[in-house]
């Protein structure tokens, strides 16, 4: 019997974590994905679809946007930057009214899709 007790809390304890597990890589995917949607409805006419400034409204601008495909965007503390450039505008770029979750989607997004691509050329650039 005291067996049996035994190999149902494991279960448990193992279900619980697994689960905490999944759930975490959920919200991980969660998050990309609804930063991708911000990223095109608000960001990439400037920015561009490839990250890199080169958006069909950034010509005309006296500065251009970032580029998160460079390496130096890349040096700072990227979330803080992010989050207080989309709060406060910078420049040419207007402030944004997002909340704290969407900066934190869209900062996913960003992060995920742009410094991956800047760590790819700087090894294909070697």
């Amino acid at each position: 019997m005291k067996k049996y007790i035994i190999i149902i809390i494991s279960f448990i304890f193992f279900a619980a974590l697994n689960s905490r597990y999944l759930n975490a890589q959920y919200s991980k995917g969660n998050d990309y994905e609804k930063g991708k949607a911000i990223y095109k409805n608000k960001c990439q006419f400037c920015h561009g679809i490839m990250g890199d400034g080169k958006g069909p409204a950034s010509e005309p601008l006296l500065g251009h946007p970032e580029d998160f495909t460079d390496s130096k965007f890349w040096k700072d503390d990227v979330p803080i930057k992010m989050y207080k450039t989309i709060l406060n505008g910078k420049q040419m770029m207007p402030a944004f009214n997002l909340g704290p979750d969407e900066i934190k989607a869209l900062t996913v997004y960003i992060t995920g899709t742009f410094k991956k691509t800047t760590q790819e050329n700087k090894k294909g650039g070697q």
